[in-house]
Order: C-alpha cells, then structure tokens, then sequence
C-alpha cells in the first residue's frame, strides 16, 4: 500500500502541530512496515533518520514563496493533491485540519480543536476566514477524523455536525527524551543557556488571549503578595509575537505594569532537546489555558516528574486525571493558592511528581499511530 502523509508542519517544531508531526513519524519510522510505501509530503526539507521505504516530496508554490495563509492554501488545496495523485497514494494522512480534499484516494484527517468555532476572534481577518471555512469543508469530506480528545470529539460534532461514528480519538504521547533521570552536568547547561537559575514555576506554550498569560501572570502577583513567596520566579516558555497581532497578550508591558521585570523570565524559543532538563528542575508545572484540544505539555511535564498545576477547562482533566491539581483558569486568586499549596507541601509535590510519571506511560505514540490505519 501506498501512504501519503501531510508532515508540513516538522518545519515549526515550537508548534502543538510540529510537536505531534514529530512524534507520528518518528513512530511510524520506527514500527516501519515494509509492506507499505510512504511519502512524506513536506514544504521544507527534514533531518529526520527515515527508513528506505519513506520518501521525502519537497515541494513549494512557485508563484508565492511566502509563508502564509495564500501560499498554505495554494499549497494543501491544490499542489498536494497533485503529488498524492502522481504517487498514487492508496491512503493519506492528514496531520493537521486544512483545506486538502481529494477523490479517490481514501483519506484520514487528525482534527486537533475546533478553537475558532468557540474564539471567533480568532478570525480577525478574510484570509484567516477563507482558510477555515475551507478547512471545515474539507474535514466533512474526509473518510475518517482523528481526534485528540473526547472533549475536542465532542466539539466537532457540534460544530460541524460530523457523524460521532467517523471521529476516532486517539491521545498523543510523551517523546522518550521526557522520561529520562536527571543528568546535572547535562541539565545545568540547559538552564544556563537560557539564564535560568534558582527554584523556579515554568509555564511553556503560546502567548495568545486563549493562553490566559495575563491571568497567570496576576496569579503570580498574588502569590508574591499574598503568599508570601519570595524565592520561586517564573519561567515563561515561548516567544512573545504581540507586535505581529493583537491577539497575542503585550506580555511585556503587562509585566512591568505588575512590577514583576526582576521576577519574571522570557525564555523565547526552547530547542527541543533542552525542554527535558527545564520541566525537570522546575518546582511545578502551569497551565492556565481558557482551552485546549489536549496539552501536551502537560504529558511531558509529567514524563519528567515535575508536579503539574492545571486549568480545569476543555480537555485537560483528561490529560492530567489525578495526577494534577486544577484550578478554575478565571479565578486568579484560586490560582495562587493552588501553586502555593504545591510549593510549600514537599509531600503532595512528591505523590504529584509519582503520579504523573505513572500517568504519562498510559498515554503512547503506538496507539495515536495505529488509530489512523
């Protein structure tokens, strides 16, 4: 059989997308079928060690080389069904919702949140409008949808009106890298090559409104103030990208508004291969998330041992179960108390740390594979 697979997005490995682009293929690499043939449709070239029997098809527009929403289009509506076409791929593997839709080669798409359904905000402009309304489109066409969740099944359904019989869900898991025991020479050049010292809260992820950053950052406040904190900062995971939309918290400003400048750190973008040692050492794991289709973030904090705080919203109960402790991701002050009750307790952050690692084994890249086949 001949299998095609969108894996665009391993050229943005700071992306959920990129992340679970990554872990899918490494996984199927690594089951490798040789009774099967795959394509790896891509927009940039990829370092990653694959089996004979993948084949790489790298490929641009030659009309708009700039990466944006035009050149996506143009690229997953009507370049790659060409090449699917051309390769006479049996199946293909959608690894993120997009406008692809194709006759006569069956196709599976992974559906990851139905965020702009519930934050139209999102849709602040007509080429984000016309490339959704396309996705959703061809999600309704395509043979079979994965899922991350049964929060984001449920979405869909609602949404979309897609039949609950054609919506799998299948859970990412945790990259072995994450489960790995402390190494301190290792894990101290990790953090000082992001200046990272002392005991410290670590939240990684993006820094739009649906984030909730300026609640974490209140919450923070809080807890300098109100908890009497005063030796734990925060490490914030990501780069800030305010100025290229609004709908990305002015991060900076919020923390000097605060006063939180000598408190709060800005790592910018985090090479994959350090993130182990950062959750590692942190005190606690948060994430405030208004939504999430899943947050695997949260499985990788756990894989490491690192206490886990989270937001009671979307799907992240079901990611964290009893392994974590929640927080209503509107409450500020709730918050607070939430992390302070896991800093100052050394019993609770080691039940939490034992856990969470028993729970990120349940969740693996062999079951989120097989569920597209």
């Amino acid at each position: 059989m001949k299998i095609g697979i969108n894996a665009s997005f391993l050229r943005k490995p700071d992306t959920g997308i990129g992340q679970v682009t990554r872990g899918f293929v490494n996984e199927l690499a690594k089951l490798g079928s040789h009774r099967h043939e795959y394509f790896l449709y891509l927009e940039k070239d990829t370092d990653l060690e694959l089996p004979k029997n993948f084949k790489k098809r790298v490929f641009l527009s030659r009309l708009w080389r700039r990466d944006d929403l035009i050149r996506k289009i143009w690229w997953e509506k009507f370049l790659l069904p060409g090449k699917i076409s051309k390769d006479k791929c049996d199946l293909f593997i959608s690894l993120y919702q997009s406008p692809t839709f194709l006759k006569g080669t069956k196709h599976t798409m992974l559906v990851h949140d139905m965020v702009p359904k519930i934050f139209p905000e999102y849709l602040d402009n007509w080429r984000k409008k016309i490339y959704y309304y396309l996705s959703c489109q061809a999600i309704k066409q395509a043979n079979k949808i994965v899922t991350v969740s049964e929060w984001s099944k449920r979405d869909i359904h609602k949404y979309l009106k897609v039949p609950a019989d054609r919506i799998e869900v299948a859970y990412p898991g945790a990259n072995q890298e994450f489960f790995g025991e402390i190494d301190w020479g290792k894990d101290n050049q990790a953090l000082e090559k992001y200046d990272i010292f002392g005991r410290y809260i670590f939240y990684l992820g993006g820094f739009d409104f649906r984030k909730n950053i300026s609640g974490l950052l209140m919450a923070y406040k809080l807890l300098l103030l109100k908890e009497n904190v005063e030796d734990i900062n925060l490490i914030l995971g990501g780069e800030d990208k305010s100025k290229y939309s609004p709908l990305f918290t002015d991060i900076k400003r919020e923390i000097k508004e605060l006063e939180l400048e000598n408190r709060v750190k800005i790592t910018g973008f985090i090479d994959q291969k350090d993130l182990p040692a950062i959750y590692r050492h942190a005190e606690l794991f948060v994430l405030p998330s208004l939504y999430e289709g899943f947050g695997l973030m949260v499985l990788e904090a756990m894989a490491g041992g690192t206490p886990v705080v989270i937001s009671k919203s979307s799907s992240l109960p079901e990611v964290g179960g009893d392994a974590a402790l929640y927080f209503n991701p509107y409450d500020a002050e709730e918050m607070a108390r939430v992390m302070n009750k896991v800093l100052r307790n050394d019993k609770l952050k080691k039940r939490l740390s034992e856990k969470g690692k028993e729970r990120a084994k349940k969740f693996g890249w062999d079951k989120f594979v097989n569920a597209f086949f």
